[in-house]
């Protein structure tokens, strides 16, 4: 064999042996797969913040009417829930989100959460010029206003709560009559949300949260816990 073939192998041989990593290029993907964890656990920490609601909120309330028509029936309430299709009051702003809708309607009740966070309540207060603080139970005054025009305003119950940034309001309308004798059915319901401290002439917000017509009735059974039960 030639020395110039001697040469040729060493070079071969030299070309194969693997290149020590950079080590900048090895903090460097490090950084970014730290900061892609970190940005899909924020996203994936709102999201979990944004849909859950703390259980006091979220479960039936039993004032005492309820209670009594429990009692009346041996626990079966007929009570029933239904999802809500639009439930905030503008899809760009969201000042007021409601869920949990619960109705009882033998019992003449509708119960409903509805949802606010710090921002908004600073951006309603400084809109209106009112003193609001996030976390008084009492800043809004809530009614239901159906098709018909008619008005359910008697709040036989409410239930506070806040996490993180968001405050909680469970409302237990009484006398809401859904089934009624005479007369109409409604068709749909809507909270209407006004600013205490403010004219109540007009509400600031309202948010459909019952429907019951021929373009949406979709309703499920809501089944009793044993925790939920008076």
């Amino acid at each position: 064999m030639s020395d110039y073939e001697r040469y040729g192998d060493y070079d071969d041989i030299e070309e194969d042996s693997p290149k020590s990593k950079n080590p900048v290029v090895i903090i460097l993907k490090v950084l970014v797969a730290v900061v892609c964890i970190g940005v899909v656990g924020l996203i994936a920490f709102r999201l979990i913040a944004f849909n859950s609601y703390p259980a006091n909120v979220k479960n039936i309330y039993f004032n005492d009417k309820l209670t009594a028509y429990y009692e009346s029936v041996d626990g079966n309430i007929g009570a029933k829930t239904q999802k809500l299709r639009a439930p905030y009051d503008d899809p760009d702003l969201g000042n007021f989100f409601c869920d949990h809708l619960i109705v009882i309607e033998d019992a003449d009740q509708l119960q409903i959460t509805v949802r606010y966070n710090k921002g908004n309540v600073g951006r309603i207060s400084e809109g209106l010029g009112v003193e609001l603080d996030i976390d008084d139970p009492e800043i809004f005054k809530y009614r239901l206003v159906d098709n018909y025009g008619r008005v359910y305003s008697d709040i036989g119950g409410t239930q506070f709560a806040s996490r993180l940034m968001y405050r909680y309001n469970k409302l237990v309308f009484d006398n809401v009559d859904l089934t009624p004798e005479e007369g109409n059915a409604p068709e749909w319901i809507r909270l209407e949300i006004f600013v205490r401290g403010t004219s109540e002439d007009e509400p600031y917000s309202m948010v459909p949260i019952y429907e019951n017509n021929a373009d949406f009735s979709d309703f499920s059974d809501y089944e009793l816990s044993e925790k939920e039960k008076p």
